[in-house]
């Protein structure tokens, strides 16, 4: 059975810890820009980040930005009722992969086909 609450307490947390780890690198960075984006998001809720974020920064920060996307999507899918359900074929996600991952989007079966 999946604890969606369980979940959404691990997904909360490191939501907060990548936010956080986006501003320390921006603001360590020696791209003035990256100042100045870290100045924006700190003055911003949160949840506009991703959209702040995805057409200002190049590729060294995709994989905060991937995460950040995927966070983001399972918090949301546990908002509207469909967390732990496949995106692809609607089936349960099996709570093993979920509890290895809480922002698993796919099953067993539909995963290597993405």
């Amino acid at each position: 059975m999946i604890n969606a609450q369980y979940h959404l307490q691990q997904l909360k947390t490191e939501l907060e810890q990548v936010r956080l780890c986006l501003l320390t690198t921006l603001s360590s960075s020696c791209n003035l820009l990256h100042h100045s984006l870290a100045e924006t998001l700190r003055k911003n809720n949160p949840e506009q980040w991703l959209e702040l974020t995805q057409k200002q920064l190049g590729t060294e920060y995709k994989d905060i930005i991937v995460r950040l996307e995927q966070l983001e999507a399972a918090v949301c899918q546990i908002d509207i009722g469909q967390y732990g359900y496949c995106c692809d074929c609607e089936e349960k996600i099996d709570s093993q992969r979920l509890n290895a991952d809480p922002t698993a989007q796919r099953c067993g079966n539909c995963e290597p086909r993405s």
